[in-house]
């Protein structure tokens, strides 16, 4: 099997304002989704939600330039799971049971197999 990175893009940023009882019922759905995949061998790793606040660092030929307006990114990265599968074809079939669609309809979840290197 193959390791693949799940990036959970587009979430809703204001998801921790939600009433105690939805958070409660995602955070158990998230749960059971992690010991679905964890008994079938493909969870590697459950990942984190990461934090609104960040910095974008470029090489722009004058040095390291940071931004940090990340809220501006359309792209906003929410969080990151890393799991094993036969094929891409398998880990997208897995990732499209991910909590993160449920509570985020507008939300997308991106497949990257991760190359290992030898």
């Amino acid at each position: 099997m193959a390791d693949f990175l799940l990036i959970y893009q587009g979430g809703d940023p204001s998801w921790r304002e939600r009433p105690q009882a939805e958070i409660d019922a995602a955070m158990q759905a998230w749960g059971q989704w992690f010991k679905q995949l964890e008994s079938t061998g493909n969870l590697r790793n459950p990942g984190a939600p990461l934090g609104r606040d960040g910095v974008v660092v470029r090489a722009n030929g004058r040095g390291v330039q940071t931004d940090m307006a990340m809220a501006e990114v359309k792209e906003l990265v929410g969080g990151f799971s890393i799991i094993a599968a036969e094929s891409l074809e398998q880990a997208a079939e897995l990732a499209k049971q991910a909590p993160f669609l449920r509570n985020n309809p507008t939300g997308s979840v991106v497949v990257r197999p991760i190359l290992q290197m030898s």
